[in-house]
């Protein structure tokens, strides 16, 4: 018998259906979700990188189609910015490495923004479309990206770029899977503001709903979220058990608001932590970050019942690099994947190309983030932040020691040197303040003992310790500016992925002025006008240690 027969009743119609597995198919199939999210651009790392990776999911698969079943892969955002390779192709390598592993879908994270647009062969952005080097990224991929909840302002719906949907319908083994892609409610406050102007997210919790009910109703037997919005557990030993996580994590509030049994796995990200837990009926993964690890859920689904029968959730599993001999997966070697190897070599020989080339300056000595007195480099970029803005007065940078990402080392400047330093699409930002109004956010420096970040042009700062504690006087040569006086000060637009030179912002958290240069260019054309001298020192704040009273 090949199955149970089932008969539907409409007016004048007589409709039959066969609800059960083929006599060549197995009653139960498998699916293994494999979860992956916030790479940051690591294709290559300590941990095996995406070759690694790729040996791994090719095991899974190979297991998958000796048995009838099948592999989706996954990815949960924040995949591009991060390392200097994957920044400098704008997440191209990654793209490229991706559509070679055969990925399913990707979500789009906050820090997939952080390019802006597009850059030219030299690196620099190109005028137009602050999302352009985003929307290059999806145009380029074979698989959708995903962003259910990124609404436009201007229309009030999700956006419509291409390559960009909220949700897609695949087939696996014979089954529809519906995947939603949604990122996480803060997205737009934790990346570049310039870039994600007359964006919003709208609420994760009834978006998914919205989305996995009009799957359901195309026919999708399974629904996946990808989700660009995490947790963090401890222990991955009891999926039920929550008393080593942080039970009010955004995903699992998220997870027991939908209706039960409408979702059936959710791959999270964003938090950087590891997941394999159960939800209201939900299995979430989530796989760390960095490439580290990857997270991964199998279903067994009934072809019979066209249900999931049983989930099965594994703890995040290391990718190990083998030092002691080849890692084994599926009962097999793990071997890195050449195909994915030489998917990014073109890319990459782009990348090394650039970071080689000379911007005609040499250093005669090293340039540190961190000095006793104040940030020489910070110092530095202040310079050419006032430098480049016509009437400004000051410059400031704060926390130069965190929002900096190297110091420069002693000999020829290439471009690779200066964009290790700023690997962030940062740009100029304007204000006009007052004398009292800078010379308070200086001192609320000093107290939070950034002193050795600071960074400044155009004033020195003269602090002293008197009765009443900490007393800040701000000079421009000889004249002392009072509190009264207006300046015109510039620093860096805020918020920023990099660190506390913008977080909280220098100066009052100003925007980008109007089409406000990247600050790293600034300082590239800072460096190209000096011609091929050593770099003089630059004067350094002066401060005190006080106890403010």
């Amino acid at each position: 018998m090949i199955g149970r027969m089932v008969r539907w009743l409409a007016p004048g119609v007589l409709a039959l259906a066969f609800l059960a597995a083929m006599p060549d198919e197995p009653a139960l199939v498998t699916l293994s979700i494999v979860g992956t999210s916030d790479l940051h651009g690591a294709r290559n790392s300590s941990f095996g990188g995406l070759p690694l990776l790729a040996g791994y999911v090719n095991n899974l698969r190979a297991a998958r189609a000796s048995d009838g079943g099948a592999v989706l892969l996954i990815d949960s955002g924040d995949t591009f910015q991060g390392d200097v390779e994957s920044n400098l192709s704008e997440g191209a390598v990654i793209v490229d490495a991706y559509n070679a592993m055969g990925y399913t879908a990707e979500a789009i994270g906050n820090h997939d923004f952080d390019f802006g647009s597009i850059d030219s062969v030299a690196a620099r952005q190109l005028g137009g479309d602050l999302r352009g080097a985003l929307k290059a990224r999806a145009a380029q991929a074979r698989y959708p990206f995903l962003a259910a909840n990124l609404i436009d302002e201007a229309t009030g719906w999700p956006v419509e770029w291409p390559n960009v949907r909220p949700s897609v319908l695949v087939e696996a083994a014979g089954i529809k899977v519906g995947v939603v892609g949604v990122m996480t409610i803060d997205a737009l406050q934790s990346t570049l503001a310039a870039n994600v102007q007359g964006l919003r997210i709208a609420p994760l919790g009834p978006t998914i709903a919205a989305n996995a009910s009009k799957l359901r109703a195309a026919g999708a037997d399974i629904v996946i979220v990808a989700a660009h919005a995490g947790g963090r557990c401890e222990r991955f030993d009891q999926p039920a058990d929550l008393s080593s996580c942080e039970s009010e994590s955004e995903i699992f509030r998220v997870a027991r608001s939908l209706p039960r049994g409408l979702v059936d796995v959710i791959a999270a990200g964003h938090t950087h932590g590891g997941l394999a837990h159960e939800v209201n009926g939900i299995g979430i993964i989530q796989p760390f970050s960095r490439g580290q690890s990857f997270g991964r859920v199998d279903l067994v689904f009934d072809r019979r019942t066209r249900r999931v029968a049983r989930t099965q959730l594994f703890a995040p599993r290391p990718i190990n690099t083998g030092s002691a001999g080849p890692a084994e997966y599926e009962g097999k070697a793990v071997n890195n994947d050449q195909a994915i190897v030489d998917a990014m070599a073109a890319a990459l020989q782009r990348v090394h190309e650039l970071q080689a080339t000379p911007l005609g300056v040499s250093l005669d000595r090293p340039i540190p983030r961190v000095g006793a007195l104040g940030s020489p480099l910070g110092n530095l970029l202040a310079a050419a932040l006032r430098d480049a803005t016509p009437g400004a007065d000051v410059a400031a940078v704060n926390d130069a020691g965190r929002g900096l990402r190297a110091d420069l080392p002693e000999g020829p400047l290439t471009f690779g040197r200066l964009y290790d330093v700023f690997p962030f699409d940062n740009r100029i930002a304007r204000i006009t303040l007052t004398g009292a109004e800078l010379g308070r956010w200086v001192a609320n420096e000093i107290r939070q003992g950034r002193r050795g970040g600071l960074g400044m042009a155009g004033v020195e700062v003269r602090a002293s310790c008197l009765a009443d504690g900490l007393h800040v006087d701000l000079f421009r040569g000889t004249r002392q500016i009072h509190d009264d006086d207006r300046l015109v000060a510039v620093a860096i637009g805020a918020p920023t992925p990099s660190g506390s030179l913008a977080s909280p912002a220098p100066l009052g958290g100003v925007g980008p002025i109007g089409n406000a240069p990247v600050v790293r260019e600034v300082v590239e054309d800072w460096f190209r006008r000096r011609g091929p001298r050593g770099i003089p020192a630059i004067a350094l704040a002066q401060a005190v240690d006080c106890i403010a009273r």
